[in-house]
């Protein structure tokens, strides 16, 4: 055999080796997950040590100590006396509540009290001799700053960052016991814990540890009554959904259904409460069938007349009482819809599936998600209406900051914060904040989740970048908007990366695609030009946005490598936010509400097309784009969306008699231009068009005379 055939065959051999060891082939090993399924050779081989508290930059010697970070020393001491109580070798603590939404009350926020990490996101996990929190990129800054040295920090998707059960299985026996509380965990990932752990053994434990322990300090729930939203705003009686849902759970082979998110609940039945802040949500479940139309809800919060009058015809059962009567409920059905998680929607915990019967269990997502996403014609108005506002409210307070910062006034992060609210207040049927505003100056601004507080709260200076992500609920629309602003002179470098930002976000907005394209699959035109500069940002392009309800609505998720996708449908509204975050030193994020409409054409293809309506009217930031970066297509943009945002803003403000934001806000709008003409009357941008004409010119005339 020649030597190069031989060396091609132990090639061959050696790759097929690999295959075997990964069981999958190289592409299992992409993510931290794909190590769970390599067996003990390969993991010898190749696998990386987890991560330790050492390897924290924060917790090496000589490292400052920032200002929030929380000292959990004796909440990890008293909670392993009550692990040591139960027999319990390590415990997990989730950010959820009973419900798994993403927003939780502060009376629920278990895992921040254990932690001290505050973002929305993550997972603490205990053991007798250790402690280690799983949060995603949205927060690995935040957590290295809040988190003290008793925790590892565990970077979800980052390579050799072991999952949660891969981690428990490296650090305890088999003969030792994991728990949890079954109602603050969604049946998918417990059933992926269960069976990930094993042979170790997971436990259900209805008596919460962390709760045991939080005796002094606790937030008290939340006591204010829930309140109507009426058909002008919701634009459907709750007995028309009522009707079309039963319609559906045919169709989905149910007779049955269990609601548990919060938003489905105040949707379906057009109530509200303010059980969980910046979200109009109150505590209740509901089940649903043919016949039974029962809804779980804390007495004092739905009975004023008004609220019984609007129930009539919904039995009514305490809150507490949803998990214990299930069983009893599901008795006259066949199949009873369990909602599974998707997308932002936990769907139901544990210990809400296992108290339906084994053989009428249907583990699917709720098609209650779906309807709430299809905004019907009132509740789009009411959408565009209170992004309307919104703009009004915060290019006032903009202006205001344009005209004062530079002349030395004081303004700080959380002063941004506060005068938002204030601002956002004199809009008719404002309820509040849609979330905590994210007000970043400099380096707090590349904290992409960034929360301010006394200890963090940075002075808004003139060299660097101000990021502002804030929202407003209205009891006809929910806001979510950013812009990015300076206050000075900004380097070509702050407007280079800007740019960058901006170019991607205008190349989703101004999309038309087939209505059969994957929401997914759009992220990618968001990060095409911070990825030519060898850029990116660790969290998605997009979310869905509710009607008065959730800042991040299922199923429409824009994100690459999303497991799920979901196609567009007319009036589904979400938000395109691409961003860059240079750590210690600035962020950049634009985020802007996009409507979903349908969009004809005198072809042969005259309705297969959607294109998105810019929802959010508020100027970008005029002295951080590099108009030379821009194509046509994008400055053609801009100027159409400057006079949208003039007709209807400006018209508003002149209403409002708020003369200095329509000042402002006219001096931002002005069309984007090309730098004047140079080199004899040929621009740049011309310049290269020119280039490449003449280029195919030359081609043309060489094939002429060359082959003919």
């Amino acid at each position: 055999m020649p030597e190069s055939r031989r060396l091609v065959l132990l090639a061959g051999v050696f790759l097929l080796t690999l295959v075997n060891l990964t069981q999958s082939g190289p592409i299992a090993l992409r993510t931290p997950e794909d190590w769970d399924n390599v067996p003990s050779f390969g993991d010898r081989l190749l696998k990386k040590r987890s991560p330790t508290v050492s390897e924290r930059p924060g917790c090496k010697e000589g490292a400052t100590i920032p200002p929030n970070r929380v000292n959990t020393t004796k909440r990890l001491i008293d909670l392993r006396i009550q692990m040591d109580l139960y027999n319990v070798s390590a415990y997990i603590v989730t950010s959820d509540n009973a419900h798994q939404g993403e927003e939780v009350a502060p009376h629920d926020h278990r895992r921040e009290f254990i932690c001290g990490l505050s973002g929305s996101s993550g997972t603490a996990v205990i053991t007798k001799d250790a402690a280690a929190v799983w949060t995603d990129g949205r927060y690995f800054l935040q957590a290295e700053n809040e988190l003290d040295c008793n925790w590892i920090l565990m970077k979800d998707g980052e390579a050799g960052v072991p999952n949660i059960t891969a981690w428990l299985r490296e650090v305890l026996k088999t003969d030792e016991k994991v728990a949890a509380d079954p109602t603050l965990i969604g049946t998918t990932t417990w059933q992926r814990y269960d069976k990930d752990l094993a042979p170790i053994e997971f436990e259900p434990l209805l008596t919460n540890l962390i709760d045991v322990i939080w005796t002094t300090g606790r937030p008290p729930v939340n006591t204010e009554p829930g309140f109507i939203l009426h058909l002008n705003y919701s634009g459907e009686s709750w007995q028309d959904k009522v009707d079309r849902l039963r319609a559906e759970l045919p169709k989905q082979g149910a007779d049955a259904l269990v609601i548990t998110a919060l938003d489905e609940v105040a949707w379906l039945l057009n109530i509200r409460g303010s059980d969980v802040p910046n979200h109009p949500v109150l505590l209740a479940y509901m089940y649903v069938s043919s016949t039974q139309l029962v809804l779980f809800a804390e007495t004092s919060k739905i009975s004023s007349p008004e609220m019984q009058t609007h129930l009539t015809g919904v039995t009514q059962r305490p809150y507490d009482r949803f998990v214990a009567e299930l069983p009893d409920l599901a008795q006259s059905a066949s199949m009873v819809l369990i909602p599974s998680q998707f997308v932002y929607t936990g769907g139901a915990s544990y210990a809400v599936y296992n108290a339906i019967p084994e053989t009428k269990r249907l583990l699917k997502p709720s098609p209650v998600l779906m309807m709430k996403a299809k905004k019907n014609t009132v509740e789009a108005e009411g959408m565009m209406n209170a992004h309307l506002k919104d703009a009004v409210a915060l290019c006032d307070v903009i202006s205001l900051m344009v005209e004062e910062i530079p002349k030395g006034v004081r303004w700080d992060e959380l002063k941004v914060s506060a005068e938002l609210l204030k601002y956002r207040a004199q809009q008719e049927v404002n309820k509040g904040a849609s979330f905590n505003t994210i007000a970043g100056y400099g380096p707090n601004g590349a904290i992409i989740h960034y929360s301010a507080s006394e200890e963090t709260n940075a002075v808004i200076g003139t060299t660097s970048l101000f990021l502002l992500d804030s929202g407003g609920q209205y009891f006809d629309g929910t806001t979510d908007v950013t812009r990015t602003l300076h206050f000075g002179t900004p380097t070509a470098a702050q407007i280079k990366a800007y740019t960058l930002v901006l170019m991607g976000h205008l190349d989703l907005a101004r999309l038309v695609f087939p209505k059969t394209t994957r929401d997914a699959r759009v992220d990618v035109l968001a990060r095409a030009p911070l990825f030519d500069q060898g850029l990116d940002y660790l969290h998605g392009t997009g979310h869905g946005i509710g009607h008065f309800g959730s800042i991040h609505e299922s199923p429409t998720r824009v994100a690459l490598g999303s497991s799920v996708e979901n196609t567009f449908f007319e009036n589904y509204f979400f938000s395109d936010e691409p961003g860059y975050y240079k750590a210690g030193d600035f962020g950049i994020r634009i985020e802007s509400i996009l409507r979903v409409i349908p969009t004809t054409f005198s072809t042969e293809f005259p309705d297969r097309f959607f294109r998105f309506q810019a929802v959010t009217l508020v100027p970008f930031e005029r002295k951080l784009i590099d108009v030379t970066m821009l194509s046509d297509g994008q400055i053609d943009y801009v100027n159409d969306y400057y006079v949208l945002v003039r007709q209807k803003v400006g018209a508003e403000m002149t209403k409002q008699n708020r003369t200095r934001a329509y000042n402002w806000l006219i001096s931002q709008t002005e069309p984007l231009m090309l730098p004047e003409p140079v080199n004899k009357g040929v621009s740049i941008a011309n310049k290269q068009v020119w280039v490449g004409i003449w280029t195919q010119l030359f081609i043309s005339m060489f094939v002429v005379f060359k082959f003919y």
